[in-house]
């Protein structure tokens, strides 16, 4: 008897893809932009600040003031000079009432009159370091201010796209086939 032998090979398909993927150039040109500030108006008045001084005490230390003033003075001090006057006097007569004393009280009295003989009363004003008084007011500036506004303009350019697009190439690399063969099996070989 005979045997036979069938044999079956297959080979498979196979595909190839090659693939170039899509590109983009984009390209943006840079828009034109133009500024202009015009200058603000400004306007600046400064008015002069007000400038005192009042030197009056200064005078009246040096005896050149005012001739009322000065009058005034004078006049408030004559009640204490008159007191001064009278305790003086007062004084000396109870010192040449003092009959047992062996000093002579009249020479005395005469000679102290001579070798004091200025007067309490004060012609002047008292003299100091602030005697000139000085007063300033300054005055606020007026600034008034007008803006203007910017003139912006702005021209915008549109971009440049280009596209390329990908490709996709399918092909069969290798075709499938089946090989079907019937030959004769042998048991002993």
């Amino acid at each position: 008897m005979e045997l036979l032998r069938l044999s079956i090979h297959q080979t498979y398909a196979q595909l190839g893809i090659q693939s170039r993927s899509a590109s983009q150039d984009i390209h943006s040109p840079k828009g034109e932009l133009s500024i202009m500030q015009p200058s603000a108006k400004m306007e600046i008045q400064s008015p002069q600040g007000e400038l005192r001084i009042d030197s009056s005490a200064a005078w009246a230390a040096l005896g050149h003031g005012n001739h009322l003033e000065w009058m005034n003075m004078i006049y408030s001090q004559t009640k204490s000079i008159v007191l001064q006057a009278i305790a003086r006097t007062a004084q000396e007569g109870s010192r040449m009432a003092q009959i047992t004393n062996p000093d002579n009280a009249i020479s005395e009295i005469a000679k102290e009159r001579f070798m004091n003989n200025h007067s309490t009363l004060q012609y002047t004003g008292q003299p100091a370091y602030d005697n000139v008084k000085v007063s300033y007011e300054p005055h606020e500036p007026e600034i008034r201010i007008e803006p203007q506004q910017a003139r912006i303009e702005y021209t915008p350019h549109k971009p440049e796209i280009q596209y390329n697009p990908g490709v996709v190439d399918i092909y069969i690399k290798q075709m499938n086939s089946i090989d079907i063969q019937v030959s004769n099996y042998d048991y002993y070989k």
